[in-house]
């Protein structure tokens, strides 16, 4: 059983019925689809593309919840209940500990899966 920084392997595994092979394919294509996530998110923010910082935030929270990244997860949710409410005054503050978050999570599998 591998040991990814910022995800819970067995909480991961679970959600995929124990089948560890299958969740590593989840992992990569978790990886390819959002490892650029915080540069969009960034942007997004400094343009004040609402929709686009909801759009961003709301579907992280919901695959980083599947795959077991739990601590981003919860990044992810108090910055999509700081959107709900309209909160513009903090999202540079939520970005910034959002963003170390998709950043251990995204190295933690580009160290141990093929994600090219």
């Amino acid at each position: 059983m591998a040991n990814f920084n910022g995800i819970d392997f067995d909480v991961g595994v679970s959600n995929v019925l124990g089948d560890e092979a299958l969740f590593k394919e989840i992992l990569v294509m978790f990886y390819q689809d959002h490892y650029l996530d915080g540069d969009k998110l960034q942007s997004a923010i400094q343009e004040k593309d609402i929709d686009s910082v909801k759009h961003i935030v709301h579907t992280l929270k919901g695959v980083a919840c599947s795959v077991g990244a739990i601590d981003l997860f919860e990044a992810t949710k108090v910055f999509d209940l700081a959107v709900n409410d309209d909160k513009r005054e903090d999202f540079d503050r939520l970005f910034s500990k959002l963003s170390p978050e998709i950043n251990r999570v995204m190295k933690g599998i580009e160290l141990l899966l093929d994600v090219s």
